[in-house]
């Protein structure tokens, strides 16, 4: 037996050096032209595969990923972060993408065989030693509309579609670019700009650039324009006219309740209701403050869950809303949801008639 030890030492003790020698000496050709010795690319196709499969949990409600709107906000931010690596429907991916070691593969052939919840995993946490990267803030919430986008490519999205999904409006560039999401057609998960104040909108881009306020989606769109066209756009998108707002059909007793919250004092006498800054008849004024008239209840509701969570950050006045929305329940988040969305422009709604 101690024989056998001494052996299994003395190989151990030569296999680290020839590690040693094949790390310090240079041995191992890293020339992506020679490719993987025989066997390693299927070992680890198939560890990724399985680590997915183990790791991907389901969760107890999705999404609904057949919104057009959900699928076109996906395709918009794929188009512009993921396209280059992964082609697009109907198109071929580029010589250069396919040349890598392991290649990246076409979209069409990488959704196949995964279920959604697999997806959102990949595209949260991204592949080691593949060149795909996580998601670029903590936020897997905004990961589901790429998911969407991905599933609509498993059931056979055409190059025709895609195009039309991905077109952007006419006008300049970069407002094209930013308008193209930010319209009423996707207003369910995308907040309109037009009608904002341009300080507020200034200094949310800032916030998404320097990444105080966290948005993979975001991130990539502000990192094309310069600082002095994101000002611009700022100043554009306050000078249009707010969109229309039609207030949901909701039960008067969540907007009574969603009232009461909103005009209600908080546990920190330094921090003021809801109302006091966000209306209706605002007593105090902030010019990073945003209009919350006309936001989508889903947006609104996201962003009071990212506020109580403590993972939305940005502007001045962060502190406040950390400090007023951190005791708030799910119920709570609802019902002022449903108060702020059924306020017409004036600052009267259903509970007021």
């Amino acid at each position: 037996m101690r024989y056998l030890w001494q052996m299994l030492a003395a190989l151990a003790v030569l296999a680290a050096l020839s590690g040693g020698a094949v790390v310090t000496l240079g041995l191992y050709n890293v020339s992506a032209r020679v490719g993987h010795l025989p066997g390693v690319s299927w070992v680890l196709h198939t560890a990724f595969r399985n680590s997915v499969r183990l790791r991907a949990e389901r969760p107890p409600q999705l999404p609904d990923l057949n919104d057009p709107a959900l699928i076109e906000l996906g395709a918009r931010h794929y188009d512009w972060a993921c396209r280059a690596c992964h082609a697009a429907p109907g198109v071929a991916q580029s010589p250069t993408m396919a040349a890598m070691v392991p290649p990246p593969p076409h979209i069409e052939t990488a959704v196949q065989g995964w279920q959604p919840h697999h997806l959102h995993w990949i595209t949260a946490n991204g592949i080691k030693m593949t060149g795909m990267p996580q998601w670029p803030a903590a936020r897997d919430d905004e990961v589901w509309p790429v998911v969407a986008f991905l599933t609509a490519v498993q059931d056979g999205m055409t190059g025709a579609a895609y195009a039309a999904l991905t077109r952007l409006p006419d006008g300049p560039a970069p407002q094209a670019y930013c308008r193209g999401c930010h319209t009423p057609a996707l207003g369910t998960h995308v907040p309109p700009l037009a009608g904002q104040g341009a300080a507020y909108l200034r200094m949310s881009l800032r916030a998404y650039l320097d990444g105080s306020r966290a948005s993979g989606i975001m991130a990539q769109a502000v990192s094309r324009p310069s600082p002095a066209e994101l000002d611009a756009l700022a100043t554009w998108f306050a000078q249009q006219p707010a969109p229309t707002h039609a207030p949901p059909p909701t039960p008067a007793p969540l907007i009574a309740q969603g009232r009461a919250l909103a005009h209600a004092a908080t546990a920190d006498p330094d921090v003021p209701a809801c109302a006091a800054c966000h209306g209706p008849n605002a007593s105090e004024s902030a010019a990073e403050t945003p209009t919350l008239v006309g936001l989508p209840p889903a947006y609104i509701r996201q962003q009071l869950l990212l506020w109580r969570d403590g993972a939305r950050g940005g502007g001045s006045r962060a502190h406040l809303m950390r400090v007023a929305a951190q005791n708030l329940s799910d119920a709570d988040i609802t019902a002022l949801t449903a108060y702020y969305t059924t306020l017409e422009t004036n600052g009267t709604g259903p509970e007021n008639e």
